[in-house]
């Protein structure tokens, strides 16, 4: 594998990231999950989009196992905590890559675990690496205001998508 590779792709999702605008409240966290679908769709990997509500985007994707071992998820949340953009040196959505830093809301709290996840779910599928148990990707919306829309509807609406031994 090229690690610098990886390593490169993985700042450019993150930066992706950064750009949408996903300030909760309001959220409207779908235009980023829209994103991440349409990436996973780029890989060959199928995934549902379902709104909470007008703009609450949540998304799942699954890669099967030999069903040996119960599945595991990997996860975060896309919106961000409102930003002051008056008090930034940059603008809070730029993405920006300046000295090794990158810039925007969301960079550390979560859409970088986000990028993260979002790679080796993808690295799974591109090495084919045999998988004794489902692993499923979801990304949320709503996390910094409690999750109504995202984790906490998933778990109430469809649970059967995101049952998983570990997390």
């Amino acid at each position: 594998m090229n690690w610098s590779s990886i390593s490169d792709e993985t700042t450019r999702l993150l930066q992706d990231l950064l750009r949408f605008n996903t300030t909760n409240p309001p959220g409207n966290e779908t235009p980023c999950i829209n994103y991440i679908a349409q990436t996973l769709h780029r890989e060959g990997i199928d995934s549902v989009v379902l709104e909470s509500a007008l703009g609450r985007g949540n998304l799942v994707a699954r890669l099967k196992g030999d069903g040996s071992l119960p599945p595991l998820m990997l996860f975060g949340h896309v919106d961000v905590v409102p930003a002051e953009a008056d008090k930034w040196q940059r603008d809070p959505f730029s993405g920006d890559l300046i000295d090794g830093v990158i810039w925007g809301r969301g960079a550390t709290d979560m859409k970088h675990m986000v990028a993260m996840n979002l790679m080796t779910f993808m690295q799974l599928k591109r090495q084919n690496v045999p998988l004794k148990r489902d692993v499923i990707f979801m990304a949320n919306a709503d996390e910094e205001v409690g999750g109504t829309y995202g984790a906490l509807w998933m778990v109430q609406n469809h649970p059967d998508l995101i049952r998983a031994e570990y997390a």
